[in-house]
């Protein structure tokens, strides 16, 4: 749901995972792509709503304690820490509205749009998206569709004003947050093999993610790149083999099933580190 991005759904196979310690085979299921390009070169993403949607369905219960207080706004004076936790504030509200929590999701998306109005982007959160916000709050669906057009035309005033940093920005803030509740959830319950392969899953994007940052050429970027640099260096540790089988294309309902099959090998003993690399992230984002 964190813009800066344009936005592909990729309808996929349902997972048939055989479950294990973090070792699993399975179909691609439903896949939300970020595709970003900065300087010529393309990243592509899963967005954070894939993860927040993977923690729902295996079953965790709605933890409130893992998100950003609306609180700690006034401590980001700065756009980067704006940037940065708009996609923190973004991830959050995608998992509120994952488990249908009204109070939480009204006082988030007023959060984002106060954010949003300090980098200028307030037009993306205008008093009438406010309002169908507020009359859809019941409906799910609805309101990721809304966050999500938000968030879209987010990306699209980013663009066209070349401030494609931001958008970079708001990005990682989004990833980061959602790989926190990822390895929160399954430092709760390590039995959850789902979350585990997911958060492996993640790889790739660990990858694409710092690449991106580098390719903004950005000096008060450096501290940020160094921790992630330090995130990833223990990512490629996952071992991850694909097994290719030919798309196929529904042209009418515009989706794509994705036919391959992913083994993912990862370790508790990688997953704890992972969860100190994110938290130290996390805590420079927030704080």
């Amino acid at each position: 749901m964190v813009g800066a991005f344009a936005l592909m759904t990729l309808s996929c196979s349902p997972d048939d995972p055989n479950h294990g310690d973090g070792d699993s085979t399975h179909d691609s299921d439903v896949i939300d792509i970020t595709t970003f390009s900065v300087k010529g070169q393309s990243f592509m993403m899963p967005s954070p709503m894939q993860i927040a949607n993977i923690i729902q369905k295996s079953g965790s219960n709605y933890n409130k304690s893992m998100l950003n207080s609306p609180d700690q706004i006034s401590k980001y004076t700065e756009s980067m820490k704006q940037a940065l936790n708009l996609g923190v504030y973004g991830a959050d509200l995608g998992y509120i509205t994952m488990y249908s929590n009204t109070p939480d999701a009204l006082e988030y998306y007023k959060t984002v749009n106060q954010l949003a109005d300090q980098l200028k982007i307030t037009s993306s959160f205008d008093p009438e998206l406010m309002k169908r916000f507020s009359d859809n709050i019941a409906n799910k669906d609805s309101v990721m569709a809304l966050v999500g057009e938000a968030y879209r035309r987010s990306d699209n005033f980013l663009r066209e004003s070349e401030q494609d940093h931001l958008a970079a920005l708001i990005l990682a803030g989004g990833w980061i947050e959602s790989m926190h509740f990822a390895l929160e959830t399954y430092k709760a319950n390590p039995s959850n093999q789902d979350v585990a392969v997911r958060i492996g899953e993640q790889k790739t994007t660990s990858a694409g993610l710092l690449e991106l940052l580098k390719a903004c050429e950005k000096e008060e970027f450096k501290d940020l790149i160094t921790m992630m640099e330090a995130l990833n260096a223990e990512y490629q540790k996952v071992e991850i083999k694909y097994t290719f089988a030919d798309p196929v294309h529904n042209e009418g309902a515009k989706t794509t099933t994705v036919n391959g099959t992913t083994e993912v090998k990862i370790s508790p003993e990688l997953l704890a580190t992972l969860l100190e690399k994110v938290k130290a992230i996390r805590d420079y984002i927030v704080n």
